[in-house]
Protein backbone atom coordinates (compact mmCIF):
# COMPACT_ATOMS: atom_id res chain seq x y z
CA UNK A 1 0.00 0.00 0.00
CA UNK A 2 1.11 3.50 -0.66
CA UNK A 3 -1.40 6.33 0.62
CA UNK A 4 0.94 8.69 -0.64
CA UNK A 5 2.04 9.35 -5.05
CA UNK A 6 4.16 12.15 -4.40
CA UNK A 7 5.33 14.37 -1.42
CA UNK A 8 7.27 17.25 -2.10
CA UNK A 9 8.30 20.47 0.52
CA UNK A 10 5.01 20.14 2.49
CA UNK A 11 2.95 19.56 -0.61
CA UNK A 12 1.32 15.96 -1.09
CA UNK A 13 -0.26 14.31 -3.43
CA UNK A 14 -2.50 10.97 -2.69
CA UNK A 15 -2.52 8.16 -4.17
CA UNK A 16 -6.21 8.22 -4.55
CA UNK A 17 -5.99 10.92 -6.14
CA UNK A 18 -3.62 10.12 -9.21
CA UNK A 19 -6.10 6.74 -9.64
CA UNK A 20 -9.35 9.27 -9.81
CA UNK A 21 -7.61 11.29 -12.21
CA UNK A 22 -6.61 8.01 -14.33
CA UNK A 23 -10.18 7.33 -13.56
CA UNK A 24 -11.68 9.89 -14.99
CA UNK A 25 -9.54 10.12 -18.26
CA UNK A 26 -10.41 6.44 -18.97
CA UNK A 27 -14.19 7.09 -18.79
CA UNK A 28 -13.64 10.64 -20.81
CA UNK A 29 -12.16 8.55 -23.66
CA UNK A 30 -14.29 6.00 -23.51
CA UNK A 31 -17.61 8.28 -23.37
CA UNK A 32 -15.98 9.99 -26.61
CA UNK A 33 -15.23 7.40 -28.60
CA UNK A 34 -19.05 6.55 -28.06
CA UNK A 35 -19.95 9.74 -28.94
CA UNK A 36 -17.52 9.41 -32.22
CA UNK A 37 -19.14 5.92 -33.31
CA UNK A 38 -22.87 7.95 -32.78
CA UNK A 39 -21.75 11.07 -35.07
CA UNK A 40 -21.65 13.58 -32.43
CA UNK A 41 -19.90 16.60 -32.41
CA UNK A 42 -17.04 15.72 -29.80
CA UNK A 43 -16.34 19.12 -28.90
CA UNK A 44 -20.03 19.70 -27.69
CA UNK A 45 -19.68 16.53 -25.79
CA UNK A 46 -16.06 17.09 -24.31
CA UNK A 47 -17.64 20.54 -23.15
CA UNK A 48 -20.20 18.31 -21.31
CA UNK A 49 -18.01 16.05 -20.27
CA UNK A 50 -15.46 19.11 -18.59
CA UNK A 51 -18.59 20.45 -17.10
CA UNK A 52 -19.46 16.78 -15.22
CA UNK A 53 -16.03 16.96 -13.92
CA UNK A 54 -15.39 20.37 -12.73
CA UNK A 55 -18.84 20.18 -11.24
CA UNK A 56 -18.93 16.93 -9.73
CA UNK A 57 -15.33 16.73 -7.98
CA UNK A 58 -16.62 20.49 -6.34
CA UNK A 59 -19.89 18.60 -5.27
CA UNK A 60 -18.12 15.15 -4.55
CA UNK A 61 -15.33 16.96 -1.99
CA UNK A 62 -18.21 19.15 -0.41
CA UNK A 63 -20.05 15.67 0.29
CA UNK A 64 -17.24 14.68 2.02
CA UNK A 65 -16.51 17.38 3.85
CA UNK A 66 -20.63 17.87 4.90
CA UNK A 67 -20.85 14.15 5.89
CA UNK A 68 -17.23 14.29 7.78
CA UNK A 69 -18.03 17.58 9.29
CA UNK A 70 -16.62 16.98 12.73
CA UNK A 71 -13.54 16.98 11.60
CA UNK A 72 -13.38 19.76 9.49
CA UNK A 73 -15.31 22.20 11.52
CA UNK A 74 -11.55 22.22 12.96
CA UNK A 75 -9.29 22.15 9.91
CA UNK A 76 -11.11 24.52 7.83
CA UNK A 77 -8.10 25.06 5.95
CA UNK A 78 -8.00 21.17 4.29
CA UNK A 79 -11.37 21.60 2.86
CA UNK A 80 -9.59 22.57 -0.58
CA UNK A 81 -7.03 20.30 -0.58
CA UNK A 82 -8.41 17.73 -2.95
CA UNK A 83 -4.79 16.49 -3.90
CA UNK A 84 -4.72 14.23 -0.86
CA UNK A 85 -8.22 12.65 -1.23
CA UNK A 86 -12.01 12.56 0.20
CA UNK A 87 -14.41 12.66 -2.20
CA UNK A 88 -18.42 11.16 -1.66
CA UNK A 89 -19.12 9.83 -5.20
CA UNK A 90 -23.16 9.92 -4.77
CA UNK A 91 -22.74 13.84 -3.79
CA UNK A 92 -20.30 13.55 -7.26
CA UNK A 93 -22.92 11.60 -9.50
CA UNK A 94 -25.36 14.48 -8.76
CA UNK A 95 -23.51 17.59 -9.58
CA UNK A 96 -21.68 16.03 -12.47
CA UNK A 97 -25.09 15.15 -14.18
CA UNK A 98 -26.37 18.45 -13.40
CA UNK A 99 -23.06 20.03 -14.93
CA UNK A 100 -23.12 17.66 -17.84
CA UNK A 101 -27.22 18.36 -18.15
CA UNK A 102 -26.82 22.42 -18.56
CA UNK A 103 -24.29 21.88 -21.13
CA UNK A 104 -26.08 19.21 -23.00
CA UNK A 105 -29.13 20.93 -23.16
CA UNK A 106 -27.91 24.03 -25.32
CA UNK A 107 -27.45 21.37 -28.16
CA UNK A 108 -28.93 17.94 -27.55
CA UNK A 109 -31.46 15.48 -25.30
CA UNK A 110 -30.01 15.85 -21.71
CA UNK A 111 -30.22 12.10 -21.43
CA UNK A 112 -28.79 11.37 -24.12
CA UNK A 113 -25.53 13.08 -23.48
CA UNK A 114 -26.39 11.39 -20.09
CA UNK A 115 -26.36 7.95 -21.60
CA UNK A 116 -23.15 8.66 -23.62
CA UNK A 117 -21.53 9.57 -19.90
CA UNK A 118 -22.90 5.88 -18.42
CA UNK A 119 -21.08 4.19 -20.64
CA UNK A 120 -17.43 5.56 -19.23
CA UNK A 121 -18.76 6.10 -15.83
CA UNK A 122 -18.20 2.56 -14.01
CA UNK A 123 -14.55 2.41 -15.32
CA UNK A 124 -13.58 5.77 -13.62
CA UNK A 125 -15.74 4.41 -10.12
CA UNK A 126 -13.35 1.17 -11.02
CA UNK A 127 -10.16 3.03 -10.53
CA UNK A 128 -12.09 5.13 -7.67
CA UNK A 129 -11.91 1.79 -5.82
CA UNK A 130 -8.71 1.03 -6.97
CA UNK A 131 -6.99 3.80 -5.81
CA UNK A 132 -9.05 3.15 -2.57
CA UNK A 133 -7.20 -0.25 -2.08
CA UNK A 134 -3.56 1.16 -2.55
CA UNK A 135 -4.09 4.80 -0.20
CA UNK A 136 -6.20 2.37 2.56
CA UNK A 137 -9.65 4.60 2.28
CA UNK A 138 -13.09 2.80 2.55
CA UNK A 139 -11.31 -0.51 3.97
CA UNK A 140 -13.11 -3.08 4.73
CA UNK A 141 -14.35 -4.72 8.00
CA UNK A 142 -12.81 -7.22 9.76
CA UNK A 143 -13.34 -10.95 9.49
CA UNK A 144 -12.42 -13.37 12.52
CA UNK A 145 -12.10 -17.26 12.00
CA UNK A 146 -15.28 -18.78 12.16
CA UNK A 147 -16.87 -15.83 10.56
CA UNK A 148 -19.00 -17.09 7.07
CA UNK A 149 -17.06 -15.28 5.21
CA UNK A 150 -14.06 -15.89 6.36
CA UNK A 151 -12.29 -17.45 3.45
CA UNK A 152 -12.38 -13.81 1.55
CA UNK A 153 -10.49 -12.18 3.77
CA UNK A 154 -7.18 -10.84 2.71
CA UNK A 155 -4.63 -8.93 5.55
CA UNK A 156 -5.60 -5.40 4.82
CA UNK A 157 -4.65 -2.11 6.20
CA UNK A 158 -6.65 0.24 7.49
CA UNK A 159 -6.31 3.86 7.96
CA UNK A 160 -3.81 4.16 10.63
CA UNK A 161 -1.48 1.35 8.27
CA UNK A 162 -2.73 -1.05 11.11
CA UNK A 163 -3.01 -4.21 8.77
CA UNK A 164 -5.80 -6.78 9.93
CA UNK A 165 -7.79 -9.64 8.54
CA UNK A 166 -10.73 -7.94 6.38
CA UNK A 167 -13.17 -7.78 3.83
CA UNK A 168 -11.71 -6.95 0.00
CA UNK A 169 -14.30 -4.34 0.12
CA UNK A 170 -12.16 -1.86 -2.23
CA UNK A 171 -11.36 -5.02 -4.81
CA UNK A 172 -15.03 -6.30 -4.54
CA UNK A 173 -16.01 -2.50 -5.73
CA UNK A 174 -13.74 -1.94 -8.20
CA UNK A 175 -14.50 -5.75 -9.54
CA UNK A 176 -18.90 -4.58 -9.66
CA UNK A 177 -17.90 -1.50 -11.35
CA UNK A 178 -15.77 -2.93 -13.66
CA UNK A 179 -18.46 -5.77 -14.47
CA UNK A 180 -20.97 -3.08 -15.40
CA UNK A 181 -18.70 -0.98 -17.59
CA UNK A 182 -18.39 -4.48 -19.45
CA UNK A 183 -22.25 -4.99 -19.84
CA UNK A 184 -22.75 -1.49 -20.71
CA UNK A 185 -20.09 -1.22 -23.36
CA UNK A 186 -21.18 -4.89 -24.68
CA UNK A 187 -24.89 -3.32 -25.31
CA UNK A 188 -23.76 0.29 -26.58
CA UNK A 189 -25.06 -0.49 -29.71
CA UNK A 190 -28.59 -1.82 -28.56
CA UNK A 191 -31.16 1.01 -28.94
CA UNK A 192 -32.62 2.15 -25.98
CA UNK A 193 -35.09 4.80 -24.69
CA UNK A 194 -33.09 8.05 -23.80
CA UNK A 195 -31.70 8.00 -20.43
CA UNK A 196 -32.23 4.45 -19.69
CA UNK A 197 -28.25 3.93 -19.89
CA UNK A 198 -28.03 6.51 -17.39
CA UNK A 199 -30.76 5.54 -14.85
CA UNK A 200 -29.70 2.08 -14.80
CA UNK A 201 -26.39 2.78 -14.08
CA UNK A 202 -27.48 4.90 -11.04
CA UNK A 203 -29.84 2.13 -9.85
CA UNK A 204 -28.12 -0.95 -10.28
CA UNK A 205 -24.34 0.57 -8.92
CA UNK A 206 -26.10 2.16 -6.55
CA UNK A 207 -27.98 -0.97 -5.11
CA UNK A 208 -24.42 -2.76 -5.59
CA UNK A 209 -23.07 0.22 -3.52
CA UNK A 210 -25.40 -0.38 -0.99
CA UNK A 211 -24.92 -4.13 0.18
CA UNK A 212 -21.35 -3.85 -0.68
CA UNK A 213 -21.46 -1.21 2.34
CA UNK A 214 -22.07 -3.79 4.79
CA UNK A 215 -19.01 -4.83 4.15
CA UNK A 216 -17.14 -1.91 4.78
CA UNK A 217 -15.28 -0.89 8.27
CA UNK A 218 -14.08 2.40 8.12
CA UNK A 219 -15.93 4.96 9.90
CA UNK A 220 -18.14 7.41 8.71
CA UNK A 221 -21.55 9.07 10.57
CA UNK A 222 -24.48 6.84 11.18
CA UNK A 223 -28.27 7.54 11.24
CA UNK A 224 -29.93 5.05 13.05
CA UNK A 225 -27.35 2.48 12.88
CA UNK A 226 -26.91 3.01 9.22
CA UNK A 227 -24.16 4.53 7.43
CA UNK A 228 -24.72 7.86 5.76
CA UNK A 229 -23.13 6.44 2.67
CA UNK A 230 -25.80 3.84 2.49
CA UNK A 231 -28.36 5.85 3.00
CA UNK A 232 -27.57 7.67 0.11
CA UNK A 233 -27.21 4.73 -2.23
CA UNK A 234 -30.77 3.60 -0.89
CA UNK A 235 -31.56 7.03 -2.47
CA UNK A 236 -30.08 6.88 -5.64
CA UNK A 237 -31.65 3.49 -6.08
CA UNK A 238 -35.12 4.80 -5.70
CA UNK A 239 -33.79 7.94 -7.85
CA UNK A 240 -32.70 5.14 -10.50
CA UNK A 241 -36.19 3.28 -10.37
CA UNK A 242 -38.25 6.40 -10.82
CA UNK A 243 -36.06 7.67 -13.65
CA UNK A 244 -36.31 4.70 -15.41
CA UNK A 245 -39.97 4.52 -14.82
CA UNK A 246 -40.34 8.15 -16.26
CA UNK A 247 -38.21 6.91 -19.32
CA UNK A 248 -40.72 3.99 -20.04
CA UNK A 249 -43.55 6.00 -19.26
CA UNK A 250 -42.97 8.50 -21.68
CA UNK A 251 -41.43 5.99 -24.36
CA UNK A 252 -44.83 4.43 -24.11
CA UNK A 253 -46.75 7.69 -24.63
CA UNK A 254 -44.38 8.61 -27.91
CA UNK A 255 -45.62 5.06 -29.49
CA UNK A 256 -49.12 6.04 -28.62
CA UNK A 257 -49.10 9.40 -29.96
CA UNK A 258 -47.05 7.84 -33.15
CA UNK A 259 -49.57 5.22 -33.79
CA UNK A 260 -52.65 7.91 -33.69
CA UNK A 261 -50.71 10.19 -35.53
Amino acid sequence: MQPIFWQWNGFTISTYAVWMTIGLIAATIVSLGEARRQHFRLAFVLDAILAAIVVGVIAARAGYVIINWSYYQDHAAEMVRLWQGGLNWQAGLIGGSIGAWFIARRHASPLTILDLLAIGLPLGIACGWIGSYLSATAYGAELFPGDRFFFLARDLPDWRGLSNPRWPTQLIGAAWSLILFLMWWVTRKKTWAAGTRYWLVVAVYSFGALLIGFTRGDEVPRFYGWRVDQLLDALLVVAGAIGLWRVQRIGKQSMVEQAHG
